[in-house]
């Protein structure tokens, strides 16, 4: 009867192994829920749930000016923004400031990079001209 016991207990012990692990691998699956817009001269991301990365691009000139709202509400974002040479123009996890503008240094295509891990909040970039 003790045998039977303690192979009814290893079951569950495995089984409920298995479970957790089944559940960490779902909740760090890659996703998004929320709204994203993906325009020319924006890149607006409400978000409700996100893992993983996004990328959009904008191309830009000499004098633009991206205006930028970014705030982390859960989990953890990651804003780069790279100029068409690869150097970076802005990075950061929103924490800072929420409401900022970059300059545009040069003409070309930049490339606007969201990482997320479990999160929720808002990225919001548009271009203005520089006479805005």
């Amino acid at each position: 009867m003790r045998r039977r016991n303690k192979a009814v207990l290893i079951g569950l012990i495995l089984l409920l192994a298995v479970g957790v692990a089944v559940f960490l691998s779902c909740d760090n699956r890659e996703g998004f829920t929320g709204s994203r817009v993906k325009n020319p001269d924006a890149y607006l991301l409400d978000i409700q749930r996100m893992n993983g990365t996004d990328l959009h691009t904008l191309e830009l000139r000499e004098g633009d000016i991206l205006e930028i709202q970014f705030e982390t509400w859960k989990g953890s974002l990651y804003l780069e923004i790279k100029a068409p040479d690869g150097t970076a123009v802005y990075r950061g996890n929103g924490k800072e400031t929420t409401h900022f503008t970059v300059n545009i240094p040069q003409d070309g295509v930049y490339a606007v990079i969201v990482e997320a891990r479990h999160a929720k909040g808002i990225i919001h970039v548009r271009a203005t001209g520089k006479d805005a």
